[in-house]
């Protein structure tokens, strides 16, 4: 019997974490057959000795697509997806985990309730990678049904707590696997155009952190710089109607890393942030904001020639 839902699970050098993300699969209490497929980025550690070892005992239910050569993040889980064979896909980062046995039994049931659903996710913890709690739900929003207007704000869809339609990913454009670091938001946006994303106020998976990892080691400074380049591509993916609010949030985040800038000093990088925030949104939007973030930049590099007129 072909599976009724695919687990999508990503690696690469987490030969520690894998065990436990394989764990909390095989925990699920189900009445439909699901498969598991892990997709590693060519780890140098134990990785898939661990993958194989679970494969061995479990044959049926495991595959592993294997690389010679690292392929980078987007092409990994973009792969991992395309092998996938399930009518479902639920994602699973090998460092994150579940904790609820009725995760996927929930989430079948949700999707096949209602045909109108793309996405389904669920709030989730946050957690250390020693266990301590760092925040206890996420995201804040109240549970319900959300569309474009939403994921364009922002990505509230936690990768480990989402379960979506196969072939969905197959619409993402090439620039997609460009991004890097932003993995899973082109895909929500598409979701949300085909469709609704359902949230439920059920906590059923943890996600981790690392000090070394991209989310908490890159800095918020970071984080607003990616998003704004996302938003320079996700333009060309929604109707023109939609290009307003696309570049009112582009600018929100050149106006948040122009303020970061100034606080550490770099006047010069935060005037250049602040003509961005100026000159993204429509002339007339966040314009009390972009003309106070631009303002502030220009006193401050003014003062800061007057005190020393030799810096650039």
């Amino acid at each position: 019997m072909p599976p009724l839902v695919s687990v999508a699970i990503t690696t690469f050098n987490l030969e520690r974490w894998l065990a436990r993300a394989l764990d909390s699969v095989f925990a699920q209490e189900t009445d439909f057959p699901f498969e598991i497929v892990i997709s590693d980025d060519a780890s140098t550690d134990g990785t898939l000795e661990v993958a194989r070892s679970y494969r061995d005992r479990c044959p049926d239910v495991i595959r592993i697509l294997e690389r010679s050569k690292n392929a980078g993040m987007c092409r990994n889980y973009y792969d991992a997806f395309e092998h996938c064979r399930g009518k479902f896909i639920a994602w699973l980062d090998a460092d994150d985990y579940w904790t609820d046995p009725r995760k996927l039994a929930i989430q079948v049931e949700t999707l096949e309730s209602d045909a109108s659903i793309a996405a389904c996710c669920h709030v989730v913890r946050w957690v250390w990678s020693d266990g301590e709690v760092k925040r206890e739900i996420f995201p804040s929003i109240a549970p319900g049904r959300y569309g474009l207007a939403e994921i364009l704000h922002h990505n509230f869809v936690p990768s480990p707590s989402v379960m979506f339609r196969s072939g969905l990913y197959r619409q993402l454009p090439a620039w997609y696997f460009e991004l890097g670091t932003i993995t899973d938001w082109p895909l929500w946006v598409l979701a949300a155009l085909s469709g609704d994303i359902v949230l439920l106020d059920r906590v059923m998976a943890d996600y981790m952190l690392t000090p070394k990892s991209n989310f908490m080691s890159k800095g918020a400074y970071f984080w607003h710089v990616q998003d704004a380049r996302f938003y320079d591509h996700v333009e060309s993916m929604v109707p023109s109607r939609w290009h307003r609010l696309v570049r009112s949030e582009k600018g929100k985040r050149h106006e948040s890393a122009a303020y970061l800038l100034r606080q550490q000093g770099d006047f010069n990088g935060s005037r250049e942030a602040a003509i961005k925030a100026f000159l993204s949104p429509f002339l007339r939007d966040n314009g009390r904001s972009k003309t106070k973030a631009l303002l502030a930049s220009l006193f401050r590099s003014r003062r800061r020639y007057a005190l020393d007129p030799e810096v650039d």
